[in-house]
């Protein structure tokens, strides 16, 4: 099985480009480059497109093809200053003219799904009334009420900036392959097989090291594991590329190098506050003492993780890890209080899509070991992504494991959905989280503009999750890079990896 799966992703391998130098091989557990249908038409992974505002390898706003940017006192009118001399790949030159149109599709395409972060103007750019230009390199925004957090919101995804020959500013649709303004362009996609991207030479920064990259979509962990070994992969990246005991184990071989950096994602479990038995807060606390967070990053994540109970990740500006609480006695007494001397069954949801990532088969055991002292024998149910959304829509389930990530770097929207009494995941989850003080805060931050008030508004919410609980934070992820010696360059960043810089090792991937 092992050699006809090498096989096949050998198709395309060991291409040669113009000058000699072989492409890099690399690869994902999921299409990178998700094409016509979707908003951003390829992962900011791939570096193919640019933003206005950028997020750092260590997760604040920075500069990118807006150079600068003010606001008025109160916030209403954003003027941002856009870099000059830039081209997208297609020749087309960046402007104000071109950022217009593309704000005209951002308004005009409605909401998109997308594989990475769903996109929807307004919730970028709530109450926007138009966008103009000064002058050829300065966009004015303008807005109907303050918005103090516009630029934790544009930052990455919230920005994407294409060329106006690429798109249908009217309806929002692709009219062809996505030009960006980033080092790498895509020069050819199969879906769910492979996209191949190569250096920009028209860049207006560093250029690329490499000349030509090929991803491969691997969806099985162990087939990407057999690639790195067999050579016919040089490295894998995007999050959850490979199982932390996998990265152990080529690191030990000697022919790889693995390095990684504090992630975005977080991973939880969500409870069904709807239906008893967590529906009692006391339950939900019950949970939240009895999970023994450290060893779950140690045995199961092999270090590579950060254990806290805090629920948005600390690579937020407004974030925090908080230590975990490990209380098994008290946490038997809590849920003794609710069960008394019977016993509940309760649906664990297991979704296919983290255990591709993810030792999610193995935690969720652990768990359900955690579980039986509280009087609470788990049955493990595996679903597929859709049949794992439609159960927990329908209150079908009364604890899951996933993961969270973060589009920007404005946890009102994320915080909002998830712990507002009308909040769009609280609602859909049937998380059922109805808490007035938690309301009273998103209330506040319709009015605080100052970042320091807002900060503090967001540590009361973290506060007073602590205290009654709606979900179980688990850890902070860490990004493993894990790379062939062949190739330099390579290291985990935030988001992805540092591929701009990634090259040939002097003797390596040459004729």
């Amino acid at each position: 099985m092992i050699f006809l799966f090498l096989t096949g992703i050998c198709t395309g391998c060991g291409h040669k480009t113009e000058t000699g130098e072989q492409e890099i091989v690399l690869a994902a557990a999921r299409d990178l480059v998700q094409g016509e249908k979707d908003p951003y038409y390829a992962t900011i992974i791939l570096k193919t497109w640019e933003p206005l505002v950028g997020i750092s390898d260590d997760g604040h706003e920075m500069p990118v093809l807006a150079e600068s940017w003010e606001s008025n006192a109160d916030k209403t009118e954003w003027i941002f200053h856009l870099k000059e001399g830039v081209r997208f790949h297609d020749g087309e030159l960046f402007n104000a003219a071109a950022t217009l149109e593309n704000f005209r599709r951002y308004r005009n395409m409605g909401y998109r799904p997308s594989t990475f972060y769903g996109f929807l103007a307004d919730r970028i750019y709530p109450g926007l009334l138009r966008a103009e230009a000064d002058d050829e390199n300065t966009l004015h925004l303008y807005f109907e009420k303050p918005v103090p957090m516009l630029i934790y919101r544009m930052a990455g995804w919230g920005s994407a900036m294409f060329s106006p020959r690429c798109f249908d500013s009217a309806t929002g649709d692709w009219t062809g392959m996505a030009k960006g303004t980033g080092p790498f362009m895509i020069k050819e996609r199969v879906p769910d097989a492979y996209a191949v991207i190569e250096r920009f030479d028209g860049y207006h920064g560093e250029k690329a090291k490499a000349k030509r990259i090929r991803i491969r979509t691997i969806t099985s962990s162990d087939a990407r594991y057999s690639a790195m070994k067999s050579g016919e992969i040089q490295g894998v990246l995007d999050l959850g590329g490979l199982a932390p005991i996998m990265a152990e184990e080529l690191e030990r071989d000697g022919r790889f190098t693995v390095n990684a950096t504090h992630s975005t994602i977080s991973h939880y479990l969500t409870l069904n506050g709807g239906r008893f038995p967590f529906s009692d807060v006391r339950m939900r606390k019950a949970v939240n003492l009895a999970v023994d967070r450290e060893k779950i990053v140690k045995y199961y994540f092999r270090g590579f993780g950060t254990p806290t109970m805090s629920f948005l990740n600390s690579t937020n500006p407004f974030g925090r890890v908080e230590k975990p609480v490990f209380d098994p006695v008290k946490a038997k007494e809590l849920a003794k209080e609710v069960l008394g001397d019977k016993r509940q069954t309760v649906k664990f949801l297991l979704p296919q899509y983290g255990m591709a990532r993810y030792p999610y088969k193995t935690i969720s055991e652990f768990i359900q070991a955690e579980l039986k002292p509280l009087g609470l024998d788990a049955e493990i149910v595996m679903v597929d992504g859709m049949t794992s959304r439609k159960m927990m829509a329908k209150g079908d389930y009364d604890l899951s494991i996933g993961t969270r990530g973060l589009g920007n770097l404005d946890p009102t929207s994320l915080l909002f959905e998830y712990f507002n009494s009308k909040g769009a995941t609280n609602k859909a989850s049937c998380i059922s989280y109805n808490n007035p003080k938690v309301d009273a805060c998103f209330e506040a931050l319709k009015t605080v503009y100052d970042l320091d008030e807002r900060r503090t508004v967001y540590t009361e919410i973290l506060d007073e999750l602590l205290a009654d609980p709606a979900v179980v934070p688990l850890l902070e992820d860490q990004n493993i890079a894990v790379c062939s010696h062949e190739l330099g360059g390579y290291k985990a960043a935030v988001y992805g990896i540092t591929l701009d810089k990634v090259y040939w090792r002097k003797g390596a991937g040459k004729e």
